[in-house]
């Protein structure tokens, strides 16, 4: 594997990292440009497509009061996207500490920020690359060069327990609360509730 800097703008080499990388998670935060309260269509769109093609994809969040000690990274990949500038720079910082006990970290970057050692940041200022990147990643399904890690038989196994113990997966997807702009970790209990009440 390339260092980081070589491969930050070439877009196959990300495509098959992406693809190939085993439990890839996607750790959205709050902002609301490519975060889990964003609203734009497109990004929304971009986002429902790496889903689509990512088989096993891990979709978790990056709450803004929990402790970084407290979150799980990837042994494969983790890819950070939508976390307000002052925790995502925070992550970084604590990640470079453990390096060591996680996988590889592309940073879907909104601010501009030097890039870490060992990170890949991705321009997410402009839609434009994950666009490309998309279209790359669809290219490789279409013509079956590489199989995908979600598509090996240790990744369809571990797709099934996803879906086995959806109680395990920290995803909101199916959360009538994530229009309220509300602190994150009382986003349980008050969907439990709703939940609990619902005719």
């Amino acid at each position: 594997m390339p260092p980081a800097s070589e491969i930050s703008h070439d877009i196959k080499s990300i495509a098959h990292l992406v693809l190939s990388s085993e439990r890839p998670f996607l750790m959205v935060g709050s902002s609301t440009c490519w975060g889990w309260n964003d609203t734009d269509d497109t990004r929304l769109t971009l986002i429902a497509r790496l889903e689509e093609n990512l088989p096993g994809l891990f979709r978790t969040h990056v709450p803004d009061g929990t402790p970084l000690e407290s979150l799980t990274f990837s042994p494969g990949l983790s890819i950070l996207a939508g976390i307000p500038r002052p925790r995502l720079e925070a992550l970084l910082d604590h990640l470079d500490k453990i390096r060591d006990s996680c996988g590889k970290i592309i940073v879907y970057d909104n601010f501009g920020l030097t890039p870490r050692r060992g990170h890949i940041h991705l321009e997410a200022r402009t839609t434009s690359f994950l666009d490309e990147l998309l279209d790359t990643i669809e290219f490789i399904h279409e013509k079956k060069t590489l199989v995908p890690w979600g598509l090996t038989p240790e990744g369809r196994a571990y797709r099934e327990s996803l879906r086995s113990s959806p109680e395990k997966r920290p995803d909101w997807k199916w959360d009538e609360t994530r229009a309220v702009n509300i602190p994150e970790e009382f986003r349980h209990d008050l969907a439990a509730g709703l939940d609990e009440h619902a005719e």
